[in-house]
């Protein structure tokens, strides 16, 4: 194989290609020729040799994904992430643009730390287009400069997982946004209701007697923030983190009244089978916690039972992650 500095044309063959832009979902071969597609035609119709031929037959090939929420967490948090490894995950698995989230150390709120993100020290192999914070800080109360923000190359403003719950703040940021054509990404949920709540209200919830999030929580946040939006023509929102239909639907109320108003959604618990499935492996989980927990009380009388982490398995004990 040669090196890849030596090759100036690839030819993909015979891979199922998917292209929705341009309606295309068929077996095709596929001439890239200087790093850009050069053509694509049906299998064996493209004449002339190439640099390197790949089999794809039994593979999809496809446009680079584009992954609209990310978390590369530099600066300050390199130990769980970096832009260059988080970049190189997602090169594997197809995508070429990212969107990376501002809840770094400190948080990217200003045009100095989205140029220093976007630096080619980074180590990015895809595209990585900042999304900067909402807010200073990201504390939700006094915006960030939406327009230095933008000229420095932030792609969109965010607070990410904290919601600006202020409205007047939230207008103050649907105004900016107009203005220079800018998305504003809030999260869904208002979290003055939803303190110490783990999972969506729902029978599961009740039976685990755990405290649930009312589907209102989500959408009365929703609902208030495409209001807001329809106040400015041009103003984009676009919600993250919807798992409620009540949320979904402000989203679509928005859309029909041409508010510029979009969402991602997060997979929720709402059929029986799943919620089912969920409380069977509580109840697993709960449950060898409780055996293992009697099993270090007998072989540990009257001493602090340790991490069952760090316990030899030849105890018997089952394997319990953290503490009891």
């Amino acid at each position: 194989m040669k090196h890849s500095s030596q090759i100036h044309s690839l030819l993909i063959q015979g891979g199922r290609v998917i292209d929705p832009a341009a309606g295309v979902d068929a077996l095709m071969d596929v001439l890239v020729r200087d790093g850009q597609v050069a053509e694509v035609s049906l299998p064996n119709k493209i004449r002339g040799g190439a640099d390197e031929k790949i089999d794809a037959r039994g593979l999809i090939v496809a446009p680079g994904f584009i992954d609209l929420h990310v978390h590369l967490r530099e600066p300050g948090q390199g130990y769980k992430e970096t832009i260059a490894s988080g970049s190189a995950a997602a090169a594997a698995g197809g995508f070429t643009s990212v969107c990376c989230m501002p809840n770094t150390t400190p948080v990217l709120d200003s045009p100095e730390w989205v140029t220093w993100l976007r630096q080619p020290q980074r180590g990015a192999v895809v595209n990585v287009f900042p999304i900067a914070a909402a807010t200073q800080a990201g504390k939700g109360a006094v915006l960030t400069d939406f327009r230095a923000l933008q000229r420095t190359g932030a792609v969109a403003v965010s607070d990410d997982g904290k919601p600006i719950l202020s409205e007047t703040t939230m207008r103050e940021a649907m105004r900016a946004s107009a203005e220079i054509n800018f998305p504003v990404v809030q999260h869904a949920e208002d979290t003055r209701v939803t303190q110490g709540c783990s999972m969506n209200e729902s029978e599961t919830s009740f039976r685990l007697g755990l405290r649930g999030m009312t589907d209102m929580a989500e959408a009365a946040i929703v609902d208030r923030d495409v209001q807001l939006a329809q106040q400015f023509n041009g103003a984009r929102l676009h919600v993250a983190h919807v798992s409620t239909a009540e949320a979904l639907k402000s989203v679509r109320r928005g859309k029909k009244n041409r508010a510029a108003s979009e969402e991602n959604g997060t997979p929720t618990l709402r059929s029986p089978q799943l919620e089912n499935r969920l409380h069977a492996h509580y109840l697993e989980e709960h449950n060898a916690r409780r055996l293992a927990k009697r099993q270090a009380a007998a072989l540990f009388p009257g001493n602090e039972i340790p991490n069952a982490a760090a316990i030899d398995s030849s105890s018997g004990m089952l394997p319990v992650l953290g503490p009891m």
